[in-house]
C-alpha cells in the first residue's frame, strides 16, 4: 500500500541519516588525532600527556646513564592459582566530545577482596566474553589495593620512563579516580574485569618493562595512532597475562592489535641469565 511503502522510505531515510551522522563523526574524531600527531613533536598536542609530576626533568635526564648487568632472573614456579584479578579502567579523553578514550590496566590481588567479593568476581569471570564491564554500583566502595599501569606521551626517552610506578601506582584503590595522563576526565571512570593472571602488580610492571614487550615504552615512543596508551594496555592484557586484547567502544583511539604470542612477555617460570638494564 502507499501508507507501507511511505512508511519503508521513511524508516530508510532515517538508517541512512544515521549511518551519515556516525561516519561524520569518524572523520571528525580521525581528523582530530591526525591533527594531535602533527603537534606531538613538542608534547603540547600529545593527545595523552603523562602527568607533570611524572615528567624528568632536563637537568635528571642529562644525568642518567645506563649499566648493564648480567644476573639471574629470581622465578619461582608458576603459581597453581590465580594470585590476582586484571581489570581496564577507561576515561574520556578532556575537549574530545568523548570521542576519544585513555585505558590503564588495575592488577588486584584476590586476599585484596573479601570471599563474597571474590565469589562475585570468579562468577563473571565464568560468563565473560573478552570482558565484562562492572557496574559503578559494585566498585564505588571497594578500596581493594591495586598496581595502576597506564601510559602516556613525554619527551623522556629512557625505556619505560612514561610508565609511571611509584608508591601512588603501587597502592592504587580500586574506587580511585585517577589516571596517570593529566587530560582524561576521571569523574567518568568505567571499570571492566577480563580475569585473572599468575602475576602480582610489580612482576607485572616487571614482565612489562624489564625488556622490550612490543614497545620500549619510553615518552617519545607515544604515537596518537599507533603506539598510544591502548596500545600499551593491549600489551600488559595479551602479551603478559594473555587475556584478550579487545577493548569496550574506543573508536579510533584503538586502531592496533599487538602482534605477540600471548603471554610472551612473562618470563616469571623461565630461570635465565639475562642483562638488565638499570638507570642511575
Amino acid at each position: 500500500s502507499l501508507r507501507h511503502k511511505q512508511k519503508k522510505e521513511s524508516e530508510q531515510q532515517g538508517t541512512m541519516a544515521r549511518v551519515s551522522r556516525c561516519l561524520l563523526t569518524s572523520v571528525a574524531a580521525l581528523l582530530w588525532v591526525d591533527a594531535a600527531a602533527t603537534e606531538a613533536r613538542d608534547f603540547e598536542g600529545v593527545v595523552a600527556r603523562l602527568k607533570t609530576e611524572h615528567q624528568p626533568s632536563a637537568d635528571s635526564r642529562t644525568l642518567l646513564r645506563h649499566q648493564t648487568t648480567l644476573e639471574t632472573r629470581s622465578s619461582a614456579p608458576a603459581a597453581a592459582a590465580p594470585v590476582s584479578y586484571v581489570f581496564l579502567q577507561k576515561f574520556p579523553l578532556v575537549d574530545t566530545d568523548d570521542m576519544l578514550w585513555h585505558t590503564e590496566v588495575l592488577v588486584c590481588p584476590r586476599e585484596g577482596f573479601a570471599p563474597d567479593d571474590q565469589a562475585y568476581l570468579d562468577a563473571k569471570i565464568q560468563s565473560l566474553s573478552d570482558f565484562v564491564a562492572i557496574d559503578e554500583s559494585w566498585w564505588q566502595d571497594k578500596t581493594a589495593s591495586c598496581t595502576e599501569l597506564g601510559y602516556g606521551g613525554s619527551s623522556c626517552t629512557d625505556r619505560c620512563c612514561a610508565v609511571p610506578h611509584g608508591s601512588d601506582e603501587r597502592s592504587f584503590p580500586l574506587n580511585e579516580h585517577r589516571a596517570v595522563i593529566s587530560n582524561a576526565k576521571v569523574d567518568e571512570k568505567y571499570l571492566y574485569l577480563y580475569g585473572t593472571g599468575k602475576l602480582e602488580g610489580d612482576d607485572t610492571y616487571h614482565a612489562t618493562c624489564d625488556d622490550k614487550c612490543w614497545s620500549n615504552w619510553a615518552g617519545t615512543d607515544y604515537n596518537p595512532l599507533t603506539n598510544n596508551c591502548n596500545t600499551f594496555t593491549s600489551t600488559v592484557l595479551h602479551c603478559v597475562f594473555g587475556l584478550s586484547e579487545k577493548k569496550p567502544d574506543l573508536g579510533v583511539s584503538d586502531l592496533v592489535n599487538v602482534d605477540c604470542p600471548p603471554a610472551s612477555c612473562d618470563k616469571s617460570s623461565v630461570p635465565e641469565v639475562v642483562a638488565i638494564e638499570r638507570i642511575y
